[in-house]
């Protein structure tokens, strides 16, 4: 039995929330959670999600992605000071 997708806007609340939450953590594994849920949010129908929001979702993949690798680059075993920096 497949998961049911959730709501359009109630998986764009809950990106809005993780995003909100990153920007006090910093997390790595929460960067790659919500570049998940963006890939997630193309598969919606245009139906349900206006084609200009999938596409800013596009977009906002890319940069969080970029982001993801970013925070792993720094948290890489030479720089194991800067991991209380993120939790």
């Amino acid at each position: 039995m497949s998961a049911k997708k959730p709501e359009a806007d109630a998986l764009i609340g809950a990106l809005l929330s993780q995003m909100t939450e990153f920007s006090c953590l910093g997390c790595p594994q929460q960067a790659l959670d919500i570049r998940r849920q963006l890939a997630r949010l193309q598969r919606y129908p245009d139906s349900e999600i206006a084609p200009s929001l999938k596409q800013l979702g596009r977009h906002l993949e890319q940069e969080w992605t970029q982001l993801h690798f970013a925070i792993a680059d720094d948290l890489s075993p030479d720089t194991g000071d800067q991991l209380a920096v993120f939790h």
